[in-house]
């Protein structure tokens, strides 16, 4: 069970990695990209906000929506003790969850090119990386989510 185990680790390592890898994209953009012209935007502080409440929002639920993905086959995988099948649906479920992170960078950069706020970028930014590493995929945290001993 180690060799898919770590395998199935590795290649979700690689995919997260990739992930993390575009936000940098987002993060070079507002470094090399000149400032868009401010914008008499009345509605920034409003948008900002708005962007706020929907990553708090997206943050609450991304472990119950994770527990809720993988409860299916969690109890498919304890009647049958195929692997295969929980693994691929526990990769599907991690990279939904890292996209919903690196949606949050994505509304800095939004707000970047509405506003001219490269500052409300970075706090964005900041946010999603620090999660996608603290949720980093690793042999023990695979075994403890798929209940696996």
């Amino acid at each position: 069970m180690t060799g898919p185990l770590q395998q199935h680790v590795s290649r979700l390592a690689l995919v997260c990695a990739s992930i993390i890898a575009t936000t940098g994209v987002c993060a070079a953009v507002v470094y090399l990209v000149p400032r868009p012209p401010a914008m008499p935007l009345a509605q920034a502080n409003h948008l900002l906000w708005a962007l706020v409440v929907v990553t708090l929002l997206n943050l609450v639920t991304l472990t119950p929506v994770h527990r809720a993905t993988l409860a299916g086959p969690l109890r498919v995988y304890a009647v049958s003790q195929d692997l295969e099948p929980l693994l691929r649906a526990h990769f599907a479920a991690h990279v939904v969850l890292f996209a919903r992170l690196e949606a949050i960078a994505i509304f800095g950069l939004v707000l970047y090119f509405l506003t001219g706020r490269a500052d409300w970028f970075w706090a964005f930014a900041a946010i999603a990386v620090a999660g996608m590493l603290l949720l980093w995929p690793s042999q023990g945290r695979v075994r403890t989510a798929l209940g696996l001993s």
